[in-house]
C-alpha cells in the first residue's frame, strides 16, 4: 500500500468510486414530555435502586401492540448530565429527568442506534421509540433533533487513499487533524464542536472498533478485497448548527436531510482542484461531486441555509446581569478582605454594580460607545437572519415563520424607583 497517486492519475480520483450506502447513522432528539402521575417514576426508582444494589442493569420491557413490537430495556444504576435515569437498550437509549412537566429544558433524550436506524429506517425508528413513551402514559409535547449524524459509504481502490487527497480540501473550519496507524492513513477529522467532519477507513474501523460486522449487509458484499476500502464520508451536525440551518423541529429534520448534505457537502466542505490556486482556478473534483449529489438518491440537493439567529431578549440578558453581579458579590471577601456586607441582599447588588464600574475604570464616552457599537451589531444580525429566512422561504427550505418576533419580556420604566 502506497500513499502516493500512481504515474499520470491525479488526487481527483478519476476511477469513479461507488457509493454502497448513504443515510443517518445517528440520531438524537429531545422530547418536552408530560407526565399524568408519578407511577412511572416510581418504577424506575425501583429498578434503578435494584440496579444499585446488585451492580447490574436491570431489564424492563415495553410491550408496543398497534406495532406488534416489544422492547427490552435496561434501568443503569446511574443517571447523567442532569437526567435522573437512563434506560438503554439495543435500539434505544432514554434519559428521563423527574420532571412531570418540562422546565428549562427538556425533560427526556433520546438516542436511536446506528443499526436500528439502518435495518428499520429513520421514520420507523422514530415511531416506534415515540410509542414506546405512549405506552409508558406519556404526553409528547415537542420534539426537536439534538444531534444528526449524516454518512456516505464510498468504495474505492486502495492507492487513492492517502494524504495527498487532503492537499485538495477546501472548508470552513481550521480544525484538521490526521490520523495512523504504523504509518497508514487512518482518518481525518474535520471540524469540532457543533459541526465537524470525519472521513476514514469504516472496514478497518469495524474491525478493530466497532465490531459492526452487519454493516456488510448494507453494502451488499461479504467481504473488501484487499486492493480497495470502504471509505466512510460522515458529517456531525449539533443542535446549535441544526438552529443555525433553519431546523426547529424533528419532522423538518427528517423531510430535509438532503439540504443538510448539501450544506455540508457543498458549502461547508469541499475537495477541489488545482490547490493554491484562485478560486475561480479551481473545481470541484468529480469524485466529490458524486458524493455532493449521491445522498439517498437525491441529485442536486438545494443546500440549507446557514444563519445565526439573534434573539436575545432583555429577560435572558437581566439573568444574565443578575448571575455576574451575584458572582461578583459572592467574590467580595476573597484573600481576606473584609466584606462590604455580612448579608447581600437587592439593595446591596446596586453597589456591587458601582464598585465594578470603579474597578474597571470604565468612562460615560466608553459607554456610549459600547452601547452604540452593539446596537448597531444587534441590528445588522437580525437584518442578515431576515434576509437568510426570505431566500429560506423562496427555495422551500425550512425556516423561521417567526422571524425576529421579539418577546416582550420586561418594560423598561424602571431607574425612578430603583434602588
Amino acid at each position: 500500500m502506497t500513499i502516493s497517486p500512481p504515474s499520470k492519475v491525479n488526487t481527483g480520483l478519476p476511477l469513479e468510486p461507488e457509493v454502497l450506502c448513504s443515510g443517518v447513522d445517528s440520531l438524537y432528539f429531545t422530547l418536552d414530555l408530560v407526565w399524568p402521575n408519578d407511577l412511572f417514576f416510581q418504577v424506575l426508582d425501583m429498578f434503578q435502586d435494584q440496579a444499585r444494589k446488585t451492580g447490574m442493569p436491570q431489564p424492563i420491557f415495553i410491550e408496543i401492540p398497534e406495532m406488534d413490537d416489544r422492547l427490552l430495556f435496561n434501568v443503569l444504576p446511574n443517571g447523567s448530565a442532569g437526567y435522573k435515569w437512563i434506560i438503554s437498550g439495543n435500539e434505544f437509549s432514554i434519559r428521563f429527568s423527574n420532571q412531570l412537566r418540562p422546565n428549562s429544558r427538556p425533560n427526556a433524550i433520546v438516542e436511536i442506534r446506528s443499526e436500528t436506524l439502518w435495518r428499520r429506517g429513520v421514520p420507523n425508528s422514530i415511531d416506534v421509540s415515540l410509542a414506546a413513551l405512549k405506552e409508558w402514559s406519556a404526553h409528547i409535547m415537542k420534539i426537536k433533533p439534538n444531534r444528526i449524524d449524516l454518512c456516505m459509504d464510498l468504495f474505492i481502490p486502495s492507492h487513492y487513499w492517502g494524504v495527498e487527497l487532503f492537499d485538495h480540501t477546501v472548508t470552513r473550519s481550521r480544525n484538521i487533524n490526521h490520523y495512523f496507524k504504523s504509518n497508514m492513513l487512518t482518518g481525518v477529522t474535520i471540524g469540532k464542536g457543533k459541526l465537524s467532519a470525519r472521513l476514514y477507513d469504516k472496514e478497518l474501523e469495524i474491525q478493530t472498533i466497532s465490531k459492526k460486522l452487519w454493516m456488510h449487509k448494507v453494502w451488499r458484499i461479504d467481504k473488501v478485497p484487499e486492493n480497495k476500502k470502504v471509505i466512510r464520508v460522515e458529517f456531525q451536525i449539533m443542535r446549535e448548527a441544526i438552529k443555525e440551518l433553519g431546523i426547529d423541529d424533528l419532522v423538518d429534520g427528517i423531510g430535509f436531510m438532503d439540504a443538510l448534505w448539501g450544506y455540508c457537502t457543498k458549502k461547508w466542505l469541499k475537495f477541489r482542484s488545482n490547490p493554491g490556486k484562485h478560486h475561480t482556478q479551481r473545481k470541484t473534483l468529480p469524485w466529490w461531486s458524486m458524493v455532493q449529489n449521491s445522498f439517498q438518491g437525491t441529485c442536486d440537493p438545494v443546500p440549507a441555509i446557514r444563519a445565526k439567529a439573534v434573539r436575545t431578549t432583555q429577560l435572558q440578558l437581566s439573568h444574565q446581569l443578575l448571575g455576574i453581579a451575584t458572582s461578583l458579590a459572592a467574590t467580595d471577601d476573597d484573600f481576606g478582605r473584609p466584606s462590604l456586607f455580612d448579608v447581600y441582599t437587592l439593595e446591596h447588588l446596586s453597589k456591587v454594580f458601582w464598585k465594578a464600574v470603579r474597578l474597571t475604570k470604565i468612562t460615560n464616552e466608553k459607554v456610549i460607545e459600547k452601547v452604540n457599537n452593539k446596537r448597531a451589531k444587534n441590528h445588522r444580525g437580525k437584518l442578515n437572519y431576515q434576509v437568510k429566512n426570505c431566500d429560506r422561504l423562496e427555495l422551500g427550505l425550512p425556516a423561521d415563520k417567526l422571524t425576529l418576533a421579539i418577546q416582550d419580556d420586561l418594560t423598561w420604566e424602571l431607574y425612578d424607583d430603583a434602588p
